[in-house]
């Protein structure tokens, strides 16, 4: 009557506490979603969700099937688990999804750390879309995310836990026609072709947009925004050597090449161009002992990546304030 598939809908839809909120955890439209919950209910001949206008509320049979689900779905991580032993390699599996810029920053630290002390833990890092990360999470296709909170919708689903925010800024190589220039503005930056990733959060591209108008009225700005689509900031780095191209950065990202003299800060910035990460985990979901050793090093790196970027951010004579 169940299928494994129905127990994750279940409990997606149970903790996201909406079926439009479930449906973009699971990655799929809400229609769809409807259709396999009535499909389930018919099987299964019962209400599973009462439905009202600010979402949803189980029912009593619901419940049951809520209580059996955990259960099922934990035995089946510690089958896997156990399989993997049975085999004698006696390797587990810790996969973490992250958004751009943790991904190659914070995670990638953090399992750099972890290796060489935890030998029998294999980390995958999936490097998603921030968007992507929560449903991921959901779909226990990851057992923790680190993702921009400002992309995060409300999700009483899920456990969220901050982490220091980090300054960015915009760098360039150090031929281009604004260095040197210490009366440019934002409206002068964005004139120039932009690399940026596929999903800026809305704090970011909501002034850029507003002085791209700016410079639109004044002449010669450049036409595409953003001129080149790069999910990986670290590989973007690379093209600056060779163009007028801008990219927005943080002091992580940017260190190394900044410290070769590879590229130059633009001494413009402001609080809103930064990136506000965070740990997101199912709620009442216990870590295991790797998950749980993951976190308390991403903890520490957090911590220390937070002090090198204001040591940074110092010596070049920048800003390192955040907004929220």
């Amino acid at each position: 009557m169940f299928e494994i598939r129905d127990l994750r809908m279940v409990l997606a839809i149970h903790e996201s506490g909406s079926l439009a909120r479930a449906a973009r955890a699971l990655g799929i439209g809400q229609p769809v979603l409807t259709r396999q919950l009535a499909g389930l209910e018919a099987r299964v001949r019962g209400r599973l969700f009462e439905r009202n206008g600010r979402g949803v509320v189980v029912t009593d049979l619901g419940r049951t099937v809520i209580t059996q689900a955990r259960g099922i779905l934990e035995l089946l991580d510690v089958l896997n688990r156990n399989t993997t032993e049975a085999r004698g390699d006696q390797v587990c599996d810790l996969t973490v999804a992250a958004g751009t810029y943790m991904a190659e920053t914070l995670c990638l630290f953090t399992a750099a750390r972890m290796a060489p002390a935890h030998p029998h833990v294999r980390i995958r890092l999936l490097n998603a879309n921030w968007a992507e990360v929560p449903r991921m999470v959901h779909e226990r296709k990851a057992s923790l995310g680190v993702c921009d909170l400002r992309s995060l919708d409300d999700d009483t689903g899920l456990t969220v836990e901050p982490l220091r925010p980090q300054p960015g800024f915009f760098a360039v190589r150090p031929t281009h026609p604004l260095v040197g220039r210490s009366d440019i503005g934002l409206a002068e930056i964005v004139a120039y072709p932009l690399v940026f990733i596929s999903r800026i959060p809305t704090a970011v591209l909501a002034p850029i947009t507003a002085a791209r108008a700016q410079a639109r009225s004044a002449g010669g700005i450049h036409a595409a925004f953003p001129a080149v689509i790069q999910e990986s900031p670290t590989v973007a780095l690379a093209a600056l050597a060779c163009s007028d191209l801008v990219i927005p950065v943080t002091p992580a990202i940017a260190g190394p090449a900044l410290r070769s003299g590879q590229v130059v800060v633009l001494p413009w910035r402001a609080p809103w161009l930064s990136v506000h990460p965070g740990i997101v985990r199912l709620r009442n979901r216990v870590p295991d002992e790797a998950e749980a050793t993951f976190l308390d090093l991403l903890r520490d790196v957090d911590c220390e990546e937070d002090q090198a970027a204001r040591a940074l951010c110092e010596r070049l004579g920048i800003s390192a304030d955040c907004d929220a």
